[in-house]
Protein backbone atom coordinates (compact mmCIF):
# COMPACT_ATOMS: atom_id res chain seq x y z
CA UNK A 1 0.00 0.00 0.00
CA UNK A 2 1.17 3.91 -0.02
CA UNK A 3 3.43 5.29 2.16
CA UNK A 4 0.51 8.37 3.10
CA UNK A 5 -2.32 5.66 3.20
CA UNK A 6 -0.31 3.55 5.74
CA UNK A 7 0.14 6.70 7.81
CA UNK A 8 -3.44 7.12 7.68
CA UNK A 9 -4.32 3.66 8.79
CA UNK A 10 -1.96 4.14 11.73
CA UNK A 11 -3.31 7.05 12.93
CA UNK A 12 -6.55 5.80 13.08
CA UNK A 13 -5.66 2.50 14.16
CA UNK A 14 -3.26 4.74 17.29
CA UNK A 15 -6.94 6.34 18.11
CA UNK A 16 -8.24 3.56 18.64
CA UNK A 17 -6.29 0.97 20.07
CA UNK A 18 -5.17 1.27 24.01
CA UNK A 19 -2.14 3.33 24.82
CA UNK A 20 0.37 0.59 24.95
CA UNK A 21 0.08 0.31 21.38
CA UNK A 22 0.45 3.72 20.16
CA UNK A 23 4.07 3.80 17.92
CA UNK A 24 6.55 5.98 18.94
CA UNK A 25 7.95 5.22 15.52
CA UNK A 26 7.76 8.38 13.21
CA UNK A 27 5.56 7.54 10.08
CA UNK A 28 6.86 7.77 6.76
CA UNK A 29 5.24 11.16 5.73
CA UNK A 30 6.91 12.60 9.59
CA UNK A 31 9.05 15.49 8.90
CA UNK A 32 12.92 15.10 9.63
CA UNK A 33 13.80 18.59 11.07
CA UNK A 34 17.39 18.15 12.81
CA UNK A 35 18.36 19.79 15.92
CA UNK A 36 21.96 19.35 15.21
CA UNK A 37 24.87 17.12 15.00
CA UNK A 38 25.59 14.69 18.36
CA UNK A 39 29.06 14.61 19.68
CA UNK A 40 29.89 11.50 22.18
CA UNK A 41 31.65 13.95 25.19
CA UNK A 42 28.13 16.84 24.96
CA UNK A 43 24.86 15.14 25.80
CA UNK A 44 22.06 17.12 23.93
CA UNK A 45 18.76 18.29 25.90
CA UNK A 46 15.83 18.84 24.58
CA UNK A 47 11.52 18.86 25.21
CA UNK A 48 9.40 16.26 22.84
CA UNK A 49 5.66 15.35 23.45
CA UNK A 50 2.08 16.00 21.86
CA UNK A 51 1.02 19.26 23.42
CA UNK A 52 1.35 22.71 20.80
CA UNK A 53 3.98 23.77 20.10
CA UNK A 54 6.15 20.76 21.17
CA UNK A 55 6.17 17.64 18.51
CA UNK A 56 6.74 13.98 19.44
CA UNK A 57 9.84 13.79 17.75
CA UNK A 58 13.68 15.45 17.87
CA UNK A 59 16.12 14.63 15.33
CA UNK A 60 20.21 14.55 15.65
CA UNK A 61 22.83 13.08 13.37
CA UNK A 62 26.28 11.81 13.61
CA UNK A 63 28.51 9.07 12.15
CA UNK A 64 29.13 5.55 12.32
CA UNK A 65 32.36 4.16 12.60
CA UNK A 66 32.35 0.37 10.60
CA UNK A 67 32.49 -2.48 14.03
CA UNK A 68 32.56 -0.10 16.20
CA UNK A 69 29.93 -0.46 18.75
CA UNK A 70 27.37 2.92 19.57
CA UNK A 71 25.70 3.43 22.27
CA UNK A 72 22.51 6.11 23.35
CA UNK A 73 21.18 6.75 26.82
CA UNK A 74 18.34 8.92 27.23
CA UNK A 75 16.89 10.35 30.51
CA UNK A 76 13.68 11.70 31.41
CA UNK A 77 14.14 15.73 33.19
CA UNK A 78 11.33 16.81 33.53
CA UNK A 79 7.10 16.06 32.70
CA UNK A 80 5.82 12.38 31.81
CA UNK A 81 7.13 11.46 28.63
CA UNK A 82 8.55 7.89 28.59
CA UNK A 83 11.43 8.64 26.01
CA UNK A 84 12.54 6.45 23.33
CA UNK A 85 15.46 6.58 20.67
CA UNK A 86 16.20 4.53 17.03
CA UNK A 87 18.83 5.22 14.58
CA UNK A 88 18.04 5.69 10.81
CA UNK A 89 21.31 5.03 8.07
CA UNK A 90 22.34 8.06 6.37
CA UNK A 91 20.59 11.72 6.30
CA UNK A 92 17.54 12.92 5.08
CA UNK A 93 17.59 15.47 2.24
CA UNK A 94 16.80 19.13 3.44
CA UNK A 95 12.61 19.42 4.09
CA UNK A 96 12.24 15.34 4.05
CA UNK A 97 10.54 13.04 5.55
CA UNK A 98 11.10 9.79 7.37
CA UNK A 99 11.94 7.34 5.03
CA UNK A 100 15.72 6.25 5.18
CA UNK A 101 16.27 2.76 6.34
CA UNK A 102 15.88 1.95 10.14
CA UNK A 103 18.45 0.57 12.21
CA UNK A 104 16.77 -0.06 15.19
CA UNK A 105 15.12 1.27 18.34
CA UNK A 106 14.01 0.99 21.72
CA UNK A 107 10.10 -0.17 22.44
CA UNK A 108 9.93 1.62 26.20
CA UNK A 109 6.54 2.59 27.75
CA UNK A 110 6.98 2.18 31.50
CA UNK A 111 10.48 3.51 32.44
CA UNK A 112 11.68 7.45 32.57
CA UNK A 113 15.13 5.99 30.99
CA UNK A 114 16.11 3.41 27.89
CA UNK A 115 19.36 2.69 26.43
CA UNK A 116 20.15 1.56 22.77
CA UNK A 117 23.15 -0.57 21.83
CA UNK A 118 24.16 -0.81 18.38
CA UNK A 119 27.13 -1.66 16.14
CA UNK A 120 27.24 -0.77 12.65
CA UNK A 121 28.70 -2.94 9.42
CA UNK A 122 29.05 0.24 7.37
CA UNK A 123 31.13 3.65 8.16
CA UNK A 124 28.76 6.79 7.30
CA UNK A 125 26.07 9.14 8.70
CA UNK A 126 23.55 8.40 11.05
CA UNK A 127 20.19 9.96 11.80
CA UNK A 128 19.13 9.72 15.03
CA UNK A 129 15.36 10.23 16.45
CA UNK A 130 13.80 11.06 19.77
CA UNK A 131 10.62 9.74 20.30
CA UNK A 132 7.57 9.44 23.05
CA UNK A 133 3.94 7.75 22.50
CA UNK A 134 0.81 9.60 21.39
CA UNK A 135 -1.04 10.80 24.67
CA UNK A 136 2.18 11.96 26.70
CA UNK A 137 1.75 15.76 26.59
CA UNK A 138 5.24 17.03 26.71
CA UNK A 139 8.46 16.15 28.88
CA UNK A 140 12.69 17.62 28.91
CA UNK A 141 15.08 14.58 28.40
CA UNK A 142 18.78 14.33 28.54
CA UNK A 143 20.43 12.27 25.70
CA UNK A 144 24.02 10.94 25.49
CA UNK A 145 26.07 8.67 22.80
CA UNK A 146 29.57 7.03 22.47
CA UNK A 147 30.74 5.18 20.16
CA UNK A 148 30.38 7.23 17.13
CA UNK A 149 31.48 10.52 16.01
CA UNK A 150 30.32 13.85 15.60
CA UNK A 151 29.60 15.91 12.13
CA UNK A 152 30.26 19.08 11.55
CA UNK A 153 26.62 19.74 9.79
CA UNK A 154 22.94 17.29 9.51
CA UNK A 155 21.65 16.70 6.00
CA UNK A 156 24.38 17.78 4.18
CA UNK A 157 24.89 14.92 2.26
CA UNK A 158 21.68 12.80 1.30
CA UNK A 159 23.54 10.88 -1.46
CA UNK A 160 22.82 10.82 -4.96
CA UNK A 161 19.27 12.09 -6.61
CA UNK A 162 17.05 10.24 -8.24
CA UNK A 163 15.86 6.81 -7.04
CA UNK A 164 18.14 3.60 -7.96
CA UNK A 165 16.29 0.88 -6.36
CA UNK A 166 13.09 0.31 -6.06
CA UNK A 167 11.43 -2.05 -3.73
CA UNK A 168 7.57 -3.13 -4.57
CA UNK A 169 4.71 -5.63 -3.35
CA UNK A 170 3.17 -6.59 -6.59
CA UNK A 171 0.07 -7.66 -4.08
CA UNK A 172 -0.41 -3.95 -2.80
CA UNK A 173 -3.68 -5.01 -0.33
CA UNK A 174 -3.40 -4.79 3.84
CA UNK A 175 -2.51 -8.64 5.13
CA UNK A 176 -4.56 -10.65 7.68
CA UNK A 177 -3.33 -13.39 9.69
CA UNK A 178 -4.90 -15.46 12.94
CA UNK A 179 -2.35 -16.65 15.86
CA UNK A 180 -0.13 -19.45 14.76
CA UNK A 181 -0.16 -18.94 10.83
CA UNK A 182 2.03 -17.98 8.34
CA UNK A 183 1.73 -15.89 5.58
CA UNK A 184 3.80 -15.12 2.30
CA UNK A 185 4.44 -11.48 0.70
CA UNK A 186 6.21 -11.48 -2.61
CA UNK A 187 8.40 -8.58 -2.96
CA UNK A 188 10.03 -7.36 -6.53
CA UNK A 189 13.29 -5.60 -6.52
CA UNK A 190 14.60 -3.19 -9.90
CA UNK A 191 17.85 -1.03 -10.00
CA UNK A 192 19.10 1.02 -12.65
CA UNK A 193 20.63 -0.19 -15.32
CA UNK A 194 25.02 -1.49 -14.43
CA UNK A 195 23.83 -0.58 -10.40
CA UNK A 196 27.08 -1.77 -9.29
CA UNK A 197 26.36 -2.95 -6.03
CA UNK A 198 24.62 -6.00 -3.85
CA UNK A 199 21.68 -5.38 -2.54
CA UNK A 200 20.28 -6.26 1.28
CA UNK A 201 17.00 -7.00 1.80
CA UNK A 202 15.64 -6.25 5.84
CA UNK A 203 12.15 -6.03 7.30
CA UNK A 204 10.85 -4.16 10.93
CA UNK A 205 8.21 -3.10 12.64
CA UNK A 206 6.88 -6.79 13.83
CA UNK A 207 7.10 -7.67 17.32
CA UNK A 208 9.28 -10.51 19.14
CA UNK A 209 7.14 -13.20 18.82
CA UNK A 210 6.80 -12.72 14.91
CA UNK A 211 9.09 -14.38 13.23
CA UNK A 212 10.06 -12.47 9.53
CA UNK A 213 12.21 -13.86 6.71
CA UNK A 214 13.58 -12.77 3.24
CA UNK A 215 14.31 -15.34 0.61
CA UNK A 216 16.44 -14.52 -0.61
CA UNK A 217 18.20 -11.87 1.70
CA UNK A 218 20.04 -10.66 -0.87
CA UNK A 219 20.52 -9.98 -4.34
CA UNK A 220 23.97 -10.19 -6.28
CA UNK A 221 24.54 -6.91 -8.10
CA UNK A 222 22.90 -5.32 -9.87
CA UNK A 223 20.53 -6.47 -7.49
CA UNK A 224 17.37 -7.32 -8.75
CA UNK A 225 14.98 -9.66 -8.98
CA UNK A 226 12.31 -11.22 -6.64
CA UNK A 227 12.05 -12.54 -3.15
CA UNK A 228 9.54 -13.94 -0.57
CA UNK A 229 8.95 -12.41 2.84
CA UNK A 230 7.33 -14.99 5.20
CA UNK A 231 5.95 -14.01 8.67
CA UNK A 232 4.58 -16.51 11.36
CA UNK A 233 2.43 -15.66 14.25
CA UNK A 234 3.02 -16.90 17.55
CA UNK A 235 0.28 -18.37 19.70
CA UNK A 236 0.37 -15.72 21.70
CA UNK A 237 0.70 -12.36 19.42
CA UNK A 238 -1.42 -10.00 20.23
CA UNK A 239 -4.41 -8.71 18.07
CA UNK A 240 -3.46 -5.68 16.36
CA UNK A 241 -2.50 -3.45 13.25
CA UNK A 242 1.46 -3.98 12.69
CA UNK A 243 3.28 -1.67 10.39
CA UNK A 244 5.85 -3.68 8.25
CA UNK A 245 8.87 -1.80 7.06
CA UNK A 246 11.09 -3.51 4.44
CA UNK A 247 14.10 -1.51 2.91
CA UNK A 248 16.05 -2.53 -0.15
CA UNK A 249 19.75 -1.55 0.46
CA UNK A 250 22.46 -1.11 -2.31
CA UNK A 251 25.88 0.79 -1.54
CA UNK A 252 24.50 4.34 -0.62
CA UNK A 253 20.90 4.02 -2.28
CA UNK A 254 18.04 2.85 -0.03
CA UNK A 255 13.90 1.59 -0.89
CA UNK A 256 11.28 1.39 1.45
CA UNK A 257 8.20 0.23 1.41
CA UNK A 258 5.58 -1.29 3.99
CA UNK A 259 2.38 -2.60 4.22
CA UNK A 260 0.03 -3.16 7.57
CA UNK A 261 -0.35 -6.67 9.13
CA UNK A 262 -3.56 -6.89 10.56
CA UNK A 263 -3.21 -9.65 13.44
CA UNK A 264 -6.78 -11.05 13.90
CA UNK A 265 -8.12 -13.06 17.29
CA UNK A 266 -11.65 -13.94 18.29
CA UNK A 267 -11.57 -15.00 21.92
CA UNK A 268 -12.98 -18.51 22.65
CA UNK A 269 -16.44 -19.62 23.01
CA UNK A 270 -17.86 -22.64 24.64
CA UNK A 271 -21.66 -23.26 23.10
CA UNK A 272 -24.14 -25.95 24.36
CA UNK A 273 -22.49 -28.85 22.44
CA UNK A 274 -19.03 -27.38 23.51
CA UNK A 275 -19.51 -27.47 27.16
CA UNK A 276 -18.50 -30.91 29.38
CA UNK A 277 -21.37 -33.44 30.27
CA UNK A 278 -21.93 -35.02 33.89
CA UNK A 279 -20.56 -38.03 33.96
CA UNK A 280 -22.16 -41.31 36.45
CA UNK A 281 -19.18 -44.18 37.28
CA UNK A 282 -18.62 -46.75 39.09
CA UNK A 283 -17.32 -46.16 42.21
CA UNK A 284 -13.28 -46.40 41.98
CA UNK A 285 -13.23 -46.06 38.31
CA UNK A 286 -12.38 -42.81 36.30
CA UNK A 287 -14.24 -40.01 34.08
CA UNK A 288 -13.53 -38.23 31.04
CA UNK A 289 -14.18 -35.09 30.41
CA UNK A 290 -14.10 -33.33 27.51
CA UNK A 291 -14.39 -29.28 26.04
CA UNK A 292 -14.72 -28.29 22.38
CA UNK A 293 -14.56 -24.41 22.25
CA UNK A 294 -14.70 -22.36 18.87
CA UNK A 295 -12.73 -19.35 18.25
CA UNK A 296 -9.43 -18.25 16.91
CA UNK A 297 -6.96 -21.24 17.86
CA UNK A 298 -4.51 -22.72 19.27
CA UNK A 299 -5.96 -22.65 22.52
CA UNK A 300 -4.61 -23.40 26.17
CA UNK A 301 -6.13 -25.37 28.55
CA UNK A 302 -6.60 -25.47 32.42
CA UNK A 303 -8.48 -27.79 34.40
CA UNK A 304 -9.61 -27.09 38.11
CA UNK A 305 -11.45 -29.11 40.70
CA UNK A 306 -14.39 -27.45 42.41
CA UNK A 307 -17.08 -24.67 41.16
CA UNK A 308 -16.43 -23.13 37.85
CA UNK A 309 -14.89 -19.58 38.87
CA UNK A 310 -13.07 -20.87 41.77
CA UNK A 311 -9.10 -21.29 40.65
CA UNK A 312 -7.85 -22.37 44.07
CA UNK A 313 -7.94 -25.74 43.31
CA UNK A 314 -5.72 -26.33 39.50
CA UNK A 315 -5.07 -30.09 38.58
CA UNK A 316 -2.08 -31.42 37.52
CA UNK A 317 -2.14 -32.87 33.96
CA UNK A 318 -5.15 -30.71 33.45
CA UNK A 319 -3.85 -28.86 30.34
CA UNK A 320 -5.31 -30.12 26.66
CA UNK A 321 -8.80 -30.54 25.59
CA UNK A 322 -9.67 -33.51 27.32
CA UNK A 323 -9.13 -34.39 31.21
CA UNK A 324 -9.16 -37.77 32.73
CA UNK A 325 -9.89 -37.61 36.25
CA UNK A 326 -8.54 -39.78 39.00
CA UNK A 327 -10.63 -42.77 40.47
CA UNK A 328 -14.04 -41.57 41.64
CA UNK A 329 -15.03 -42.56 45.14
CA UNK A 330 -17.05 -39.53 46.04
CA UNK A 331 -19.38 -36.50 44.15
CA UNK A 332 -16.57 -34.63 42.75
CA UNK A 333 -17.25 -31.12 40.60
CA UNK A 334 -14.59 -30.11 37.81
CA UNK A 335 -14.25 -27.17 35.23
CA UNK A 336 -11.82 -25.86 32.82
CA UNK A 337 -10.99 -22.39 31.75
CA UNK A 338 -9.96 -21.89 28.05
CA UNK A 339 -7.50 -19.28 26.55
CA UNK A 340 -6.45 -17.84 24.05
CA UNK A 341 -4.40 -14.50 22.84
CA UNK A 342 -7.36 -12.50 23.54
CA UNK A 343 -9.40 -13.61 26.33
CA UNK A 344 -10.95 -16.69 27.97
CA UNK A 345 -13.95 -18.55 28.80
CA UNK A 346 -14.96 -20.55 32.01
CA UNK A 347 -16.62 -23.67 31.61
CA UNK A 348 -19.63 -24.84 33.13
CA UNK A 349 -19.43 -27.26 36.65
CA UNK A 350 -19.20 -30.58 35.79
CA UNK A 351 -20.43 -33.02 38.25
CA UNK A 352 -19.28 -36.61 37.92
CA UNK A 353 -20.62 -38.77 40.47
CA UNK A 354 -20.39 -42.60 41.56
CA UNK A 355 -23.43 -44.74 40.48
CA UNK A 356 -24.15 -47.95 38.44
CA UNK A 357 -23.20 -46.70 35.47
CA UNK A 358 -23.42 -48.37 32.02
CA UNK A 359 -20.15 -48.99 29.80
CA UNK A 360 -20.38 -46.45 26.70
CA UNK A 361 -19.34 -49.80 24.57
CA UNK A 362 -21.72 -52.23 25.78
CA UNK A 363 -25.13 -52.17 23.73
CA UNK A 364 -28.11 -54.27 26.01
CA UNK A 365 -29.15 -57.28 23.61
CA UNK A 366 -32.94 -57.57 22.89
CA UNK A 367 -34.40 -60.78 24.48
CA UNK A 368 -36.40 -62.77 21.54
CA UNK A 369 -38.87 -65.80 21.87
Amino acid sequence: MRLGRLAAVLLSALVAAPMAFATHIPGSSELVEYDGSLAPSAPATGVIGFSDPVDGYDWYCFDAVNGQAIKVTISRTTGDIFPNVGLMRGLADPGGTATLEILGDTSNSTETSTTFSFTPTFDGPVTLWVSTFLGEAQGGYTLSMTGGAARATCGANAGPTGPQISLTIPDVDDHSIGNDQTITVPLTINTVSAFPNDVFLNVAGLPDDVKATITPSSLTAPGRGTATLTIKTSASTLPNPYPVYLTAVGGDQTAVTSFVLNVTCDPPQLLGTGQPIDRVVNRNNVAILEVTPVGTGPFSYQWYSGYSGSTLFPLSGGTGRSFTTGPITDATSYWVRVSNACGSVDSRTVNVTVGNAIPTDVTPHRRTH
